[in-house]
């Protein structure tokens, strides 16, 4: 009976050892999953802002703009960031290389803006407005993304632009204006 009991009482050791090992291990924090995201402290933007580009000018119904036209990926990527500013009649144009499903975000951008999603034939299909400092992307809708314009928020209803609205330059529609741009 003695082995017994030393052979119990070696088997409660050891459990009793795994638990306290358990319950010593440091706590992982609960994680929190939003479904809508939190609005973001704005921190005055730090870095610098990528020099102006190149324009263009746009017809959008009665409306014009004058738009920086970002057609290179690094141009793409900086975007408006760290800019402070942007005028009222101005943009900025994202031209990608094929159609295809995007998204955009607000990284370091301080200026509310509006986006629209455009076809490969000048076409707005999709509007929305980006909320400053939002690091979760606005993703398209359609697969069909060949332009995206960047403008002040709010500048699309101001002036009666809706999806269906096609935009124009003095050379035509956008793929015969920016190529070779």
């Amino acid at each position: 009976m003695n082995r017994l009991t030393t052979k119990s009482f070696g088997q409660v050791l050891v459990i009793a050892t795994l638990l306290l090992s358990i319950g010593c291990e440091k706590e992982n924090p609960p994680t929190l999953i939003q479904n809508t995201p939190q609005k973001p402290t704005l921190q005055p933007a730090t870095g610098q802002a990528q020099p102006r580009l190149k324009t263009i000018q746009l017809y959008l119904g009665a409306a014009e703009l004058t738009a920086e036209i970002a057609d290179e990926n690094h141009e793409r990527q900086m975007g408006m960031m760290h800019r402070t500013t942007m005028a009222d009649k101005e943009a900025m144009l994202f031209v990608f290389p094929r159609p295809h499903r995007t998204g955009f975000w607000m990284k370091n951008t301080i200026v509310p803006l509006s986006i629209a999603y455009i076809d490969p034939a000048s076409r707005v299909m999709e509007i929305y407005d980006l909320e400053p400092g939002n690091t979760q992307p606005v993703e398209s809708i359609s697969a069909r993304v060949k332009y995206a314009l960047e403008v002040n928020q709010g500048w699309f209803k101001r002036n009666g632009i809706k999806a269906g609205t096609v935009i124009a330059t003095d050379r035509g529609s956008l793929a015969v204006s920016v190529k070779g741009l």
